[in-house]
């Protein structure tokens, strides 16, 4: 096979194997774009909607062009349907053997050495955790891969497996007894070779910190790069370009270092006394530091305003001095051995990342305070990363394609281009900021595969207050109430704060004759699983579920979004991007704040529609979006559907759908 029709066209391959094979031209043309992107060297940048076939769109060219090439997805969940599901089905019908290799994070892997311990003495850090045991156990002992993926029916939130992975800081690497059969030495000897090498992002973007650091790197050379789900690219860079310590990682730190006394049968009184003054420091400085505040993130001004900095600063310099002192006291005791080595470069590495945050004196990071699931996280975020990402990235990678189903706002993809720097790039040289050339790069956005004027509506009342005003809350509870009340339940009620959805989940819960779910009741997979078997049953949800949930059917025939998902301004990341916008004479509203809301929008859209069956209605419940100037704006980014403004011409299409 030579060409893209031979595999996906009308009698191609597909249609040879598959019974009711329907080709799609969408697909045939998004596969010819990215076959002439690895052949030719010129970046892609193609937004192909629910229903295109995007997965088989990239990974056909990849195996016609003869090129080993590296697949990033967004999230864990696409990665793994990749590997377990479109991968295995290419494998069977390709007329040549491939390989393809499936890479996750360190700490998604079993470690054998804590596995080892675990089984002399378990202890588990939370007390639900314990009756898991039995059954990660059985699979330890018998698992190839050591992904914990594979652990059936293994909560998401299982604090216990932090003490069954390792992190890159604490992994022992060939000084570890285990290092020859370790899962991950074993998963990147398989990459080396193999044609297709699947990872998600934030595996990407760890690798190519730990380069751009000049320490190694994570995964194998590839001649080209595919990234799926592509609008998460600049969000999960900006957690690898930055720094980080927290109440977590000095934990982490001190119980590895009195596991490995333990497993050694080593006795140091100095590193027992050092390591427990850096955990009492450690208390004192975040105590200090998180005094006053609650859930959430705040900028280090005001974590540190009302004279709170006078009370910090002399628990930061014991903090500080803790570390010195726990790596003079591993360097003195040489009993220690090698390892000591490894934990002394630990301990100096967080007192630099401690030293740089609270400096806070780089103009391009925004340094904050960040509290939830008790624990404490001062950072430093990077605000503009389209420098960093054209020279790391697109200066280095010409075979590269970036892909999803919400690239795309207002009709072209300048807001994408801009933040990672493909066009609109300057840069400050001296006094004078200059003008950087565009990326010359190829562009695609495909037509529908879907016929969304039939299978689909979009509802927006008028009429109902403005989110900001009185009223709105109490307007939307009555205006849900109504629509359920016409589509028998079916709905997913998708929120932009945990605020709204408590407030009218809490006045309408007891009203609705539908089973009723609500996000954090249960595991998401098991709510998931829950709604599609209750045909009429609610979900009440918020950012988790707005995208990568797939509900085919009638059980999913309505999507109502409370109102359009602007960032936070009060978001010292977001705060920081918008001033930095305004100061060089942007509109960060226009440039920023509406396009990120677009994509947020069309991903929340696009949980209705996911099958040529589909039919169903989108109410979107922001008055401002039939008031306000920018509201066409909204309308264009989303798909192609029939729009209506009150409830009657709702109520008259819904009766109509038979």
């Amino acid at each position: 096979m030579k060409t893209v029709e031979e595999v996906l066209g009308p009698e191609g391959l597909l249609s040879q194997t598959l019974d009711r094979y329907e080709h799609r031209e969408q697909q045939i043309e998004m596969a010819k774009a990215v076959l002439n992107t690895i052949k030719s060297r010129k970046p892609l940048i193609v937004e192909a909607a629910t229903g295109t076939g995007k997965t088989l769109a990239y990974l056909v060219p990849a195996l016609l062009s003869g090129k080993r090439v590296l697949v990033s997805t967004g999230t864990k969940a696409l990665q793994e349907q990749l590997f377990q599901k479109d991968i295995p089905f290419l494998q069977k019908i390709w007329p040549t053997d491939f390989t393809a290799v499936l890479l996750k994070g360190r700490t998604n892997y079993l470690c054998k050495l804590r596995f080892d311990e675990m089984k002399s003495q378990p202890s588990f850090r939370s007390p639900t955790d314990a009756r898991h045991w039995p059954k990660i156990l059985s699979w330890g002992r018998k698992t190839s891969t050591g992904d914990r993926a594979d652990i059936p029916g293994l909560p998401d939130e299982f604090p216990t497996w932090a003490d069954l992975s390792v992190g890159a800081e604490a992994c022992l690497g060939t000084k570890c007894d285990h290092y020859e059969d370790c899962f991950i030495t074993k998963a990147r000897r398989e990459a080396q070779t193999a044609q297709i090498v699947v990872v998600n992002h934030h595996l990407f973007f760890a690798d190519l910190a730990v380069k751009k650091s000049g320490f190694g790197e994570i995964l194998p050379q590839t001649d080209a790069v595919v990234f799926d789900e592509a609008h998460h690219v600049e969000q999960t860079a900006t957690s690898y370009f930055g720094r980080q310590v927290s109440n977590y990682r000095v934990r982490d730190l001190v119980g590895d270092i009195e596991r490995h006394l333990e497993k050694e049968g080593l006795e140091s009184d100095l590193i027992d006394d050092a390591a427990n003054e850096l955990t009492k420091a450690s208390k004192a400085f975040f105590s200090a530091l998180n005094f006053g505040l609650y859930s959430g993130r705040y900028t280090m001004a005001e974590a540190l305003a009302n004279d709170k900095d006078e009370l910090v600063k002399p628990e930061l310099r014991r903090f500080l001095e803790a570390y010195e002192s726990l790596a003079a006291a591993i360097l003195r005791e040489t009993k220690i051995g090698e390892a000591g080595e490894r934990f002394r470069g630990r301990c100096m590495e967080q007192r630099f990342d401690l030293r740089q945050i609270m400096d806070a004196n780089d103009p391009k990071f925004v340094y904050f305070v960040e509290m939830r699931n008790n624990g404490t996280f001062i950072q430093a975020a990077p605000i503009d990363l389209a420098e960093m990402l054209r020279a790391d990235l697109l200066d280095k990678n010409d075979r590269i394609v970036f892909t999803s189903a919400t690239l795309s706002t207002g009709g072209t993809f300048e807001f994408f281009e801009k933040r990672l720097g493909i066009s609109g790039l300057k840069k400050e040289q001296g006094d004078k900021e200059i003008e950087i050339p565009d990326i010359s790069i190829e562009r695609m956005i495909l037509p529908a595969v879907f016929d969304y004027q039939k299978q689909a509506l979009v509802y927006i009342p008028r009429r109902l207050p403005a989110p900001n005003k009185p009223g709105y809350v109490e307007g939307v509870c009555t205006i849900v109430e109504y629509l359920l009340g016409i589509t028998e339940g079916r709905a997913f009620v998708l929120f932009t704060s945990y605020s709204n959805m408590n407030k009218v989940h809490e006045e309408l819960e007891d009203k609705l004759p539908y089973k009723v779910f609500k996000q954090g009741d249960a595991p998401k997979a098991e709510l998931l699983k829950s709604f599609r078997k209750n045909t009429h049953s609610v979900l009440f949800a918020t950012a988790s579920f707005w995208e990568g949930v797939d509900v085919e059917g009638e059980s999913l025939s309505l999507v109502i979004i409370d109102k359009l998902p602007f960032a936070n301004p009060s978001d010292p990341l977001t705060a920081a991007r918008l001033r930095l916008l305004d100061e060089r004479g942007g509109d960060s509203f226009r440039e920023f704040s509406m396009p990120l809301a677009a994509l947020t929008l069309k991903q929340g859209f696009g949980r209705l529609i996911r099958s040529k069956t589909d039919v169903g209605a989108v109410a979107i419940l922001d008055s401002r979006i039939a008031t306000r100037s920018y509201g066409q704006y909204f309308l264009q980014s989303l798909p192609p559907a029939p729009v209506v403004y009150n409830a009657s011409q709702f109520k008259a299409w819904w009766q109509n759908l038979d």
